[in-house]
């Protein structure tokens, strides 16, 4: 799991260029993100939301067989629209990450009010000779007010982000999230080849049995020549396809390319490694020293039913956690029980000691909330809402269902039923399923209560109205998705999921969460149980399931277990809405049961 506060926006940038430099004689742009990736207008901006300064770098390795032995002469810059909120901008070489930029052997002061928006090229003063050895290229920017400076785009690729900030993300960390550093350095002194071709690793892609996948392929022409057409090989459990040819859009030399790769589903259910192999460049033997790259293509019966999970991290003391608030009420307005909310809160009435585990590991402030575990992101509600319609549509290894009885009318324990159903065959596997249960409109009086609100009358924030026109303190609030208890969060139950699972095979797994010592809760009849499925290698939460709880002697087979729907809105007096509409409406879901909800 990654720790980092990093937000991101899509954004649209005007390509206009500063201060070209054109490359002449043995001179070439050289870097992991290439002009391909920048000939458009959408890229990623990294931040924080706060007035910081932030470290961007790349590095190149030890003896790096491209340019390890050149000179580089200049850096290249991709600049958004946070330009305007520059005070000041250094760009820096080190043979390690610095902990303080102004001891990196190499510093230089960047005139901001000559930037452009766009790619700005810095001719360094002192050209800086690589000499084969191991090279960070950063540069460090500091903003007078919170945008988000750091501008990256295409796949992520080794070596292609490292990122820092000032005050929330202190330590160096190498991000592979967001896309790789939009830099480049010029380089000087070295010879290239005639025709050369070099995929990246390409990941994971999941297949249907019978069917194939283009797969996305990052080739680096790292040659002289244009490439106008490739040769390749698939070789699969040591057995190598005939070789195909295909044309490629004119890949200029140390640019890179998007190529889709056709892979067919293997006969069985099961992931295979896959070594692609470019034989040929132009017709020609291909001249790179790298010539193959791994992925995994992974034959699946079915796509499973995905179940993104939020867990946003609040407090009534936080002043900014309205934010959040704000964002998982309309996440459940907009996708209801297909996606699994959970709001923990920590220094307040409704805090529960069941998530200090992940508290102490991922969390770094307040308010922030984790998608799946694997994408940290600042809780506002376009924010949730991108990558939880991201998560909607990735295919996952195993679909689960869950199911819930009480076990005596004392309702102090819950009998939970998981399903889990790989979509594939494997041995040795590592997955764990945890419990969440969390409830619905709780409410309590006194100051602890009371939410602070930062948001008041704060104009960045108008959109918001409730929390805009509201006080600084606002009081009667009913708090939904809270998390009141929790068990085995961090990698699931043992021995709740089978080491070796198979295609189709259906594991269940049985489980009693005992409450009858639960001071938290204030309405069982408005409890949910939550099941996570947790990938325990990585820690991340590949899917989910949720359920109400069913009376005791129900049957666990018979309580309801798939994620539920809203299925309409009405009035307290029942009438029938369009829309929700501002104040107190019920919301009817699709097993029947209702809920209130709040329009501010």
């Amino acid at each position: 799991m990654k720790k980092q506060l990093l937000l991101i926006v899509a954004m649209m940038m005007a390509m206009c260029s500063y201060a070209t430099i054109t490359p002449t004689g043995s001179q070439f742009w050289w870097g992991y993100f290439s002009e391909s990736e920048a000939s458009g207008d959408d890229f990623t901006s990294l931040g924080t939301g706060y007035t910081e300064d932030f470290d961007a770098a790349i590095r190149i390795p030890a003896n790096q067989e491209v340019v390890g032995s050149g000179t580089i002469k200049a850096v290249r810059i991709w600049i958004g629209s946070a330009l305007s909120s520059f005070k000041s901008l250094k760009v820096w070489i080190s043979s390690s990450l610095p902990s303080n930029v102004s001891n990196a052997d190499y510093v230089q002061t960047v005139d901001v009010k000559g930037l452009e928006n766009g790619a700005n090229d810095i001719e360094l003063n002192t050209p800086f000779v690589i000499n084969n050895k191991e090279v960070y290229i950063g540069y460090t920017v500091s903003i007078k007010r919170p945008v988000y400076p750091i501008m990256v785009g295409g796949t992520w690729v080794e070596n292609s982000l490292y990122l820092r900030s000032s005050k929330n993300v202190t330590q160096w960390g190498a991000i592979s999230d967001f896309g790789k550093l939009a830099m480049q350095v010029l380089v000087d002194g070295v010879e290239l080849v005639g025709n050369a071709a070099e995929p990246t690793a390409f990941g994971t892609e999941y297949v249907l049995k019978g069917q194939s996948v283009d797969m996305p392929v990052s080739i680096v022409n790292t040659g002289k020549n244009d490439i106008k057409s490739i040769s390749y090989t698939i070789t699969t459990n040591g057995n190598t396809s005939g070789e195909k040819t295909i044309s490629v859009n004119n890949i200029g030399s140390y640019d890179s390319q998007t190529v889709m790769i056709p892979f067919a589903a293997d006969a069985d259910a099961r992931k295979y490694v896959k070594t692609l192999t470019i034989t040929k460049v132009n017709g020609v033997a291909n001249e790179a020293s790298q010539k193959s790259a791994e992925g995994v293509v992974v034959t699946i019966l079915e796509k499973p039913t995905v179940m993104p999970v939020v867990e946003e991290f609040t407090g009534t003391w936080c002043g900014w956690c309205p934010v959040g608030f704000d964002g998982l009420e309309k996440m459940y307005e907009k996708y209801g029980d297909k996606v699994a909310l959970i709001a923990v809160h920590y220094g307040d009435p409704m805090e529960t000691s069941d998530y200090s585990p992940i508290l102490a590991q991922v969390v770094d402030g307040f308010p922030s909330s984790f998608v799946n575990r694997a994408y940290s992101v600042y809780p506002a509600a376009a924010n949730l809402e991108y990558y939880i319609d991201y998560c909607l549509q990735q295919t996952v290894p195993a679909g689960i269902k869950t199911a819930a009885e009480w076990t005596n009318a004392d309702k102090t324990t819950i009998k939970i039923q998981t399903s889990t159903t790989f979509a594939y065959s494997d041995e040795g596997v590592k997955y764990g399923i945890a419990y969440v249960l969390v409830e619905d409109g709780m409410k309590g009086t006194g100051s602890d209560w009371a939410q602070n609100n930062n948001l008041s009358g704060n104009s960045t924030y108008k959109d918001l109205e409730f929390w805009y026109n509201a006080g600084s303190k606002v009081s009667g609030l009913e708090f939904n998705h809270v998390a009141v208890a929790a068990w085995n969060l961090v990698s699931g139950v043992s021995g709740s999921v089978s080491s070796n699972v198979k295609a189709g095979e259906v594991q269940k797994h049985n489980f009693n969460a005992d409450i009858s010592g639960n001071k938290l809760i204030q309405d069982k009849s408005k409890l949910k149980i939550i099941a996570l499925l947790i990938d325990q290698s990585t820690n991340v939460i590949v899917n989910a399931a949720q359920t109400t709880i069913g009376a005791p002697g129900t049957g666990i087979e018979a309580v309801k277990s798939t994620a539920q729907e809203v299925v309409g809105y009405y009035t307290v007096d029942g009438k029938r809405l369009a829309a929700p509409v501002k104040g107190v409406n019920i919301v009817r879901m699709s097993d029947g049961s209702s809920r209130k909800m709040v329009v501010k």
